[in-house]
């Protein structure tokens, strides 16, 4: 009997163990996405490369630029736009981000204030 019961305490020990590992494995960040407070990931995230439709949007309508440059400003981001996600979740290659980041920072430098 007492054999039985080692044989079931390292089982559960066991178990537990690869449930831990595997809950750590899970709770790891997509590869280039966490990077602490790093103002790369701001900029590269979905939310700024989305809020960048706004921004040609009103640089368009108070003259910075002029309503062309805004056509392809927006084309070029919406060609981006699917690289922000794949950046966002890990997947994305560091070619891919290396474009992200040049098309987000002529954007920004385009519609700047």
């Amino acid at each position: 009997m007492n054999s039985l019961k080692n044989i079931i305490i390292a089982s559960a020990t066991a178990l537990t163990m690869t449930g831990m590992a595997a809950g750590m494995a899970q709770a790891q960040p997509g590869r280039y996405y966490d990077r602490g407070h790093d103002q790369r990931v701001d900029r590269l995230s979905t939310s700024y490369v989305d809020s960048l439709d706004w921004k040609i949007q009103n640089a368009a309508q108070h003259g910075r630029i002029s309503w062309r440059e805004a056509q392809d400003l927006k084309g070029d981001l919406n060609r981006v736009k699917p690289l922000a996600w794949r950046y966002q979740t890990g997947q994305a290659r560091p070619g891919e981000i290396n474009r992200l980041e040049r098309t987000v920072d002529r954007i920004t430098q385009e519609v700047r204030d």
